[in-house]
């Protein structure tokens, strides 16, 4: 999966299928800002193969990251995001829409333009968007923890430079479980293939075409009306459908509460723990769990695949792929942030096209 991004992104063009409503005229706005300092929108939407699934796409060439939403009043919208200079200032991804929006205070430097069309939206969509977007962009993330783990290795310099070590996350947890789940020893075009089957046959479609990723009840729902076949047969998941079938009905039913994952105070779960509990997850192993912990706002862990054994094999001039040894010896001294250091070296490529 990762060779094929890596193939894609150096290609140029659109990473992913372009949403319906994504070309539609403008009819809503807002702006997301400020921006943590260095942020890039290109840094972060191209961190990993997530926006090339549906319903995503990033156009590498003009900076732009579409992504339909799901909304309470407006049902699903697709929204288009593009960096802008300053409030009044043109886009640094195209030029400006125009249409009327939630304005920043004068003076505020860089921030994100989200737009979309169909409809102006109510005030519940406009909340939902933006809260989706500050999640799904990272926006809140802390990396004072990397950067400071990085201060004395100046040959990585560029990723605190270069606004690196955010990750693309989806809307919800739900959807990132499913991801890793399709993504799980198939190639990136099999793991497209499933998602937009999945998509196609519980989301919620809007009426210009828009199709949001459905929510784990939906999913349930048709698992309980058609049974775990209609995802093996009809949304071509295979031997992964039966597993598909528990996660959405456990999140459902609330028997698995994945949101506190996301506790990370004293009383929430640690990483080791997160990470053994999604291990425990029919279909989910060690690699999967890896690279969840980056997705949950934990480092993430090395997610040690063959690509990526055969990435650091070349990367540490290697005759082959790098075996575990000789990976976690590489990677040691960044402790807890190992497996994010290590990631980004894997997509610098990616990000700095």
């Amino acid at each position: 999966m990762g060779a094929q991004a890596a193939a894609e992104i150096r290609a140029g063009g659109r990473f992913g299928r372009l949403p319906a409503g994504a070309d539609l005229p403008r009819a809503g706005t807002l702006c997301l800002g400020p921006l943590p300092p260095g942020f890039r929108l290109a840094a972060v939407a191209l961190s990993h193969a997530a926006s090339g699934l549906g319903p995503s796409c990033f156009d590498i060439d003009r900076g732009v990251w579409h992504r339909v939403l799901a909304t309470p009043q407006a049902g699903p919208l697709t929204i288009t995001v593009r960096e802008a200079a300053a409030p009044g200032l043109p886009n640094r991804g195209g030029p400006r829409s125009g249409a009327p929006g939630d304005a920043l205070p004068g003076g505020v430097g860089p921030h994100l333009v989200i737009s979309w069309g169909r409809t102006t939206g109510g005030d519940a969509d406009r909340a939902a968007i933006r809260r989706q977007a500050r999640h799904a962009l990272a926006l809140d993330e802390d990396l004072s923890g990397l950067y400071a783990a990085l201060a004395g290795e100046p040959e990585l310099a560029w990723v605190a430079a270069g606004g690196h070590g955010r990750l693309l996350r989806s809307p919800s947890s739900w959807e990132d479980l499913v991801r890793a789940l399709a993504a799980t020893n198939a190639a990136l075009t099999r793991t497209r293939s499933m998602l937009a089957a999945l998509v196609e046959l519980f989301g919620a479609r809007g009426p210009a075409g828009e199709r949001a990723f459905p929510n784990a009840a939906a999913v349930a729902r048709g698992v309980t009306e058609h049974g775990p076949e209609i995802l093996r047969d009809q949304a071509g998941w295979g031997y992964r459908a039966g597993s598909l079938a528990l996660l959405a009905q456990r999140i459902d039913a609330g028997t698995l509460d994945i949101e506190r994952w996301w506790n990370r105070g004293p009383d929430g779960p640690g990483d080791a723990e997160v990470a053994a509990e999604i291990r425990a997850l029919p279909g989910f192993g060690p690699i999967s769990a890896d690279g969840l912990l980056g997705l949950l706002g934990r480092p993430r862990g090395l997610a040690l695949d063959t690509w990526a054994k055969a990435r650091i094999g070349e990367l540490a001039g290697l005759p082959g792929p790098a075996d575990e040894r000789e990976i976690h010896a590489r990677y040691a001294r960044f402790g807890r942030w190992a497996g994010t250091v290590c990631w980004l070296e894997l997509t610098r490529g990616w990000t700095e096209r």
